[in-house]
């Protein structure tokens, strides 16, 4: 599609896999000599990250993108931004600078950590993380598309295992079908064939006497 003179790319559906195992906050290869050159923007539509020097020259400006920011070391993006692309429901949010934002990937836990074994706390359905608020289930963004693809998994695999079911069953009916009209023709021929012939008598004729000269 044309906008503003420029030829927007057609969204892929792996942007969400490149833009979790992306490495954000390096420095852009493109804009070395000036300051501020980390690659924290994400360009959903031509599937790769850059920085903000790159949005006014090329045609980023153009497309749909989204900010990542830090959050006690791990990256984060806002909520308003990404749920506009992606279901963000039952993932935990944090607050950065008044506004809500998620984490992309899920941040390390450690060994000796006490808070997720705490009676009635929940945890991440994916990495087992200590979630705040409920009626969350998932600590990133990560932790819910992982989820997410092992259902879609699960259903497409009963999906084939019911249509494999069903295409064996209407074959077995068939050919149970087709074995009862089969010995129902046999039956009738043999029948048919084996059937005693009734002994025809022929009737005879009226006698006819000599006429008398």
């Amino acid at each position: 599609m044309l906008i503003g003179g420029k030829i927007r790319v057609k969204k892929r559906a792996d942007w969400i896999e490149n833009l979790l195992n992306s490495k954000f906050f390096e420095s852009c290869g493109y804009h070395r000599e000036l300051r501020r050159n980390e690659k924290n923007m994400f360009c959903i539509d031509c599937n790769l990250c850059f920085c903000k020097h790159c949005i006014n020259s090329s045609s980023h400006c153009f497309h749909e993108w989204l900010q990542i920011c830090k959050y006690v070391y791990h990256d984060v993006v806002r909520l308003h931004e990404i749920q506009k692309h992606l279901n963000c429901s039952q993932i935990q949010t944090y607050k950065i600078n008044g506004e809500k934002a998620i984490h992309l990937n899920p941040r390390s836990q450690s060994k000796d950590s006490k808070t997720s074994k705490l009676k009635g706390s929940v945890a991440c359905e994916a990495c087992g993380r200590h979630l705040q608020d409920l009626p969350n289930r998932f600590c990133s963004i990560a932790c819910k598309v992982s989820i997410d693809a092992n259902i879609s998994k699960e259903r497409q695999k009963n999906f084939i295992s019911t249509q494999i079911t069903k295409f064996v069953n209407s074959n077995e009916n068939e050919s149970c079908i087709s074995l009862n009209e089969s010995s129902e023709v046999i039956q009738t021929w043999c029948i048919s064939t084996l059937k005693p012939k009734k002994n025809l008598h022929k009737r005879k004729g009226i006698p006819r006497r000599a006429p008398i000269c």
